[in-house]
């Protein structure tokens, strides 16, 4: 066949990807499932088809080293369909490393788009010789009873009601939808008090057809955090053997659906926070039985959803948080001062958790030891706008819970004044807003305090924490009152406007270096308002 006459088939390495992707996950949900109960011999059948199916998308796109060993891979599973060699611990090892280096084909086929090199012949020769090197054993302590022969069922050919988009376009219609919104707001703003009734109606036809289209785009961004979840088990399993150690990770709420650019963000403080449950919170086996516990811990990811919030526990069963050696740590590591320490309670100690560089192990291991983790995960959750809360039981176990916003952008705001200066407030933090007279406010030890119905809560001034001139002659002002959790704080501001959605853009890494504000909207006049990060900004802790 002349070049002329040959198929493009890069067409279809997209589809080809994802399949394999899929299918990779198939396998090992499948394997850590034979791993558990090697009596599932039924899900020998699952690995087989996905493996097969492999193969033959992989000849058709010409890909013959990855069809070459996803066929010597299917040789082995025939003979373990059939019974002619046990389901034993070796065995599953061994499948699990076929996986692995057929993912990582596959995968250096999606980065670098060209031939392989010529390491991988190596390797499937090095695989080549461990899976013939199997031994036929027709007596299985695993052999199942042959199934009756069945009729074949005749499929019905159903609609296609789902196609697939890449990310990228969906991230492009809801910048555009964003983009629409700042733009009718600018054209209402424009025109203000029209009397045209007809354009009036137009433009409300208008503004609710955009809101249709965001709430439209945003629904098709939404993905199961199943999607993450499911890529943990292997990782955990693999991490457990290498620490010697027995952990079942149990996932729960994978139904629940998260934005796209939110959950691959997660991926990373996910992944820090089970190495840290696998090294640092569950025990030895040993040590467990001498703790009358179960020798096999738990490690749960729960994902449950609150009125405004996602909310994903990382929780373990394991020896907890000692407070009283994290102070010795943190004293040992230069971290803190010595004469600190003993004011420190141990909300305050856990939050330490989170500082850059700080590790309670002193040995440098694959797991753990280099001061790296905790801090990349409230950096990442923080950046979109949530919050770590961390709660522990020494002997019990430890919870992490990050609370995530549904969305990246859409946000429902307060917008507040300072002097000509406008800003945004996350509007889930606000309880309620008031007038403050002068006499209300008491100077006490650490600041100044709000007398708030008998109350006494934490009063900060907005233009001193942004060194920013008031309005000239007014002596009142306006209190926001936030909360966290149970904590409250009142925000003083010259002005409070109106609440209204607002397409919130992220700051790029370097805009990121100035504490306080965690992004910024384009308003219906033209004007820029930066959305306040509350808990930086005031120290109010999210704990």
């Amino acid at each position: 066949m002349s070049d002329e006459d040959r198929i493009d088939l890069s067409m279809f390495l997209d589809d080809y990807l994802n399949d394999a992707r899929e299918g990779f996950q198939a396998i090992n949900s499948a394997l850590l499932a034979l791993e558990k109960d090697s009596s599932q011999t039924g899900r020998l059948d699952v690995i087989f088809r996905t493996v097969h199916t492999l193969k033959s998308s992989s000849t058709m796109l010409e890909f013959s080293d990855i069809a070459e060993l996803a066929h010597i891979c299917e040789d082995l599973l025939d003979r373990l369909r059939k019974n002619e060699l046990p389901v034993t611990q070796e065995i599953i090892d061994l499948l699990f490393e076929v996986t692995d280096t057929l993912e990582a084909m596959v995968r250096e086929r999606a980065e670098k788009k060209s031939e392989p090199g010529a390491e991988w012949g190596v390797r499937i020769a090095e695989l080549r010789e461990k899976l013939a090197a199997q031994k036929t054993d027709t007596e299985s302590p695993f052999r199942t009873p042959n199934s009756e022969t069945k009729t074949a069922v005749i499929p019905t050919i159903e609609k296609i009601q789902t196609v697939r988009v890449h990310v990228d376009l969906l991230d492009s219609l809801f910048d555009l939808a964003g983009e629409l919104t700042i733009t009718m707001n600018r054209i209402d703003n424009l025109l203000g008090e029209v009397a045209n009734k007809e354009l009036k109606a137009a433009l409300a036809a208008t503004d609710r057809m955009i809101r249709q289209l965001q709430e439209n785009v945003s629904a098709a961004r939404l993905v199961p955090v199943d999607e993450i979840f499911q890529k943990f088990p292997r990782m955990v399993r693999d991490l457990a053997r290498q620490a010697h150690k027995q952990i079942d990770l149990v996932l729960e709420g994978g139904e629940i659906e998260l934005d796209k650019a939110i959950l691959d963000a997660m991926s990373e403080p996910l992944i820090h926070l089970l190495r840290n449950a696998v090294d640092h919170g569950i025990e030895p086996a040993e040590e467990r039985r001498s703790l009358n516990k179960k020798e096999r811990g738990t490690i749960k990811l729960v994902a449950r959803r609150t009125e405004n919030h996602i909310l994903i526990d990382a929780e373990d069963d394991g020896r907890g948080i000692d407070t009283a050696g994290m102070k010795e740590a943190l004293a040992r590591k230069g971290l803190i001062r010595p004469e600190e320490i003993e004011a420190l309670g141990d909300k305050d100690v856990l939050n330490l958790l989170f500082q850059p560089g700080f590790t309670s192990t002193e040995e440098v291991t694959g797991l753990s030891g280099r001061g790296v983790g905790l801090d990349v995960v409230t950096t990442s959750v923080k950046g979109l706008g949530g919050s770590v809360e961390v709660a522990t039981e020494k002997g019990q176990g430890t919870r992490f819970t990050l609370r995530l916003p549904l969305a990246t952008t859409i946000m429902q705001t307060l917008m507040v004044g300072v002097g000509e200066h406008l800003f945004a407030i996350p509007s889930d933090t606000v309880l309620e807003t008031l007038e403050v007279k002068p006499e209300a406010i008491r100077e006490i030890q650490s600041g100044q305090a709000l007398v708030l119905r008998g109350d006494v809560i934490p009063f900060v001034r907005l233009n001193e924490v942004l060194h920013l001139p008031r309005q000239e002659d007014q002596e009142e002002m306006l209190a926001v009152i936030l909360h966290r959790e149970d904590k409250f704080v009142g925000l003083g501001v010259d002005a409070v406007l109106d609440q209204m959605e607002n397409i919130i853009k992220p700051f790029d890494p370097i805009a990121r270096e100035f504490k306080g504000f965690s992004g910024g909207t384009i308003l219906g006049d033209g004007r820029v308002a930066l959305l306040l990060d509350i808990p930086t900004l005031l120290g109010v802790q999210s704990s």
